[in-house]
């Protein structure tokens, strides 16, 4: 015991001395948030989150904040609010958080990893909600898994899973929640859950750009792929197989990591551009939703990209992959059935001589699909109902 309290007490002297030197550092960062909306003046209903704190460390006036979870965050919090709930939020990897938190009672246990694991354990008569912002994990590394077998069958170079399996562990989905609620396909929950939950992620907006009518006859000819790390699992290399024998379409890249760049290479090709990072806020950004008539992302396995629900919110015509994220499109989207090199290259033939006239409306029914679904607003308003869902089937258990 005088050992323990030597060394917190060591600890504290070192910390008062060295704090000041990564102020900065405490002000953007921590892996627990407490107490938000908490009332003393009556008891409450208790909710935890396990997710990202960057949320609430942000600052939201002077920021370019160019991701999507930490305003869908914001919103998730504000519906609990609404519903009465005093809410924590730890890091969704952060195990030394419990320590903190074993001594509370919740409620109701929200989001992922394995935090969020540990803390149904520790709470077996919460509520517990898994947020699945990716596909099912089995059918994500068994895809991914086909897409490096292609490649090292195309290009004798072998690559590792680098998508699938960082915040959904196996034995997080052989426990059973009291609900699922997915950005992805609701089929492979179906054997362990009667009725998982969709949700649509936002996208992001450029406020300076103007939805007008383009000259498909030029645009159908430019497809862009905005993607972000993990190229091989995202299809860039199935693209870049397809545009390099090619010299009737362009295919526009933006988002490509060094990492997978050094891996995959980049072609020596005209109609191969290399745009680098696209901050979707500038000129670049509307140059290209201008440019382009689809976005094109043949990737393996998603919880419904933003970079699609981003381009869509910019009249982008989607090309993805049937069953990896996207079904809940339906018309809204252009579907591929396969991954081969040999299918993409016909599909891309028949896309890019469409008739103009359907491209148009096809665009336009895309733009207006998307203002309607992947609004930070329609996203309050669906995990609102969500959770009024949830809150009924509890009261009629």
């Amino acid at each position: 015991m005088k050992l323990n309290n030597f060394k917190n007490r060591l600890k504290g002297k070192i910390w008062r001395n060295i704090k000041n030197y990564f102020y900065d550092e405490r002000i953007e960062d921590s892996a627990l948030v407490q107490n938000i909306n908490l009332t003393t003046t009556r008891n409450q209903k208790k909710a935890i989150i396990s997710y990202v704190t960057f949320s609430h460390f942000a600052d939201w006036e002077n920021n370019n904040i160019g991701r999507t979870q930490p305003f869908e965050i914001l919103s998730i919090v504000k519906v609990l609010i609404d519903n009465d709930y005093a809410i924590d939020i730890v890091d969704c990897h952060d195990l030394k958080t419990l320590e903190y938190l074993k001594n509370k009672k919740y409620d109701l246990i929200f989001g992922f990893g394995e935090t969020f694991y540990q803390l149904t354990l520790l709470h077996p008569s919460a509520i517990t909600v898994l947020y699945m912002t990716e596909h099912h994990p089995d059918v994500s590394k068994i895809e991914e898994q086909k897409r490096l077998d292609y490649f090292y069958e195309r290009k004798k170079v072998e690559a590792k899973i680098v998508r699938s399996g960082h915040y959904y562990w196996d034995h997080h989905m052989l426990k059973k929640y009291s609900h699922v609620l997915t950005m992805s396909e609701v089929e492979p929950f179906l054997k362990d859950y009667a009725k998982p939950i969709n949700i649509f992620p936002t996208g992001i907006k450029n406020t300076s750009f103007e939805f007008t009518a383009k000259n498909h006859d030029l645009t159908k000819k430019h497809f862009l792929w905005f993607g972000s790390y993990g190229a091989i699992h995202k299809g860039l290399d199935l693209l870049f197989d397809v545009f390099e024998n090619r010299e009737d379409i362009i295919l526009h890249v933006a988002g490509f990591y060094e990492d997978d760049r050094k891996l995959i290479g980049f072609p020596d090709k005209k109609n191969i551009i290399d745009h680098g990072y696209i901050d979707i806020k500038s000129d670049q950004f509307t140059f290209l939703m201008k440019q382009c008539t689809f976005c094109i992302l043949p990737s393996c396995s998603e919880g419904f990209s933003t970079a699609v629900s981003t381009t869509m919110l910019h009249g982008l015509i989607p090309i993805v992959m049937r069953n990896t994220g996207f079904n809940r499109l339906k018309d809204n989207a252009i579907f591929l059935n396969d991954f081969s090199i040999e299918y993409i290259d016909q599909q891309l033939t028949d896309i890019s001589n469409k008739d103009s006239e359907f491209l148009r409306i096809l665009g336009e029914n895309v733009f207006y699909f998307a203002q309607e679904n992947f609004s930070i607003q329609a996203f309050e308003n669906r995990f609102n109902s969500i959770m009024k869902e949830i809150h009924n089937s509890k009261t009629n258990d």
